[in-house]
């Protein structure tokens, strides 16, 4: 069986470096979301990406399922990815785990947004 694993519809940008940059929302408590309001703190924070995520990220578009994405990854960085296989499905799995990639067992098999953010 394929898996296709697809971004979810969160708010990502692409760098002027060729980066991803992921905008969450923090998980504040009602009292930290209070301080953060007086003192003005973002209610946000944002985590780029390195080059091999950055480009998994583009790759994880529901089109691909894992296979091709672990074959595109090792064409792109040879041995710098090694052992690629692992690499790729632990970052993946890392993905899924935190809540910005769901995994669909049909191509194109979604119906939000997961093109990047306009600013």
């Amino acid at each position: 069986m394929d898996i296709f694993p697809v971004r979810r519809q969160v708010e990502w940008t692409i760098l002027e470096s060729g980066f991803i940059e992921i905008t969450l929302d923090k998980k504040l408590s009602k009292i930290e979301e209070r301080v953060a309001r007086i003192v003005g703190a973002p209610m946000f924070v944002r985590r780029p990406m390195d080059e091999m995520n950055s480009a998994l990220w583009l790759l994880m578009d529901g089109t691909r399922n894992v296979r091709e994405i672990i074959e595109e990854m090792d064409a792109q960085f040879d041995e710098t990815i090694s052992p690629v296989d692992e690499r790729v499905s632990n970052s993946i799995a890392m993905f899924v785990e935190i809540g910005l990639v769901s995994l669909t067992a049909m191509k194109d098999d979604y119906d939000w947004d997961i093109g990047p953010s306009v600013i």
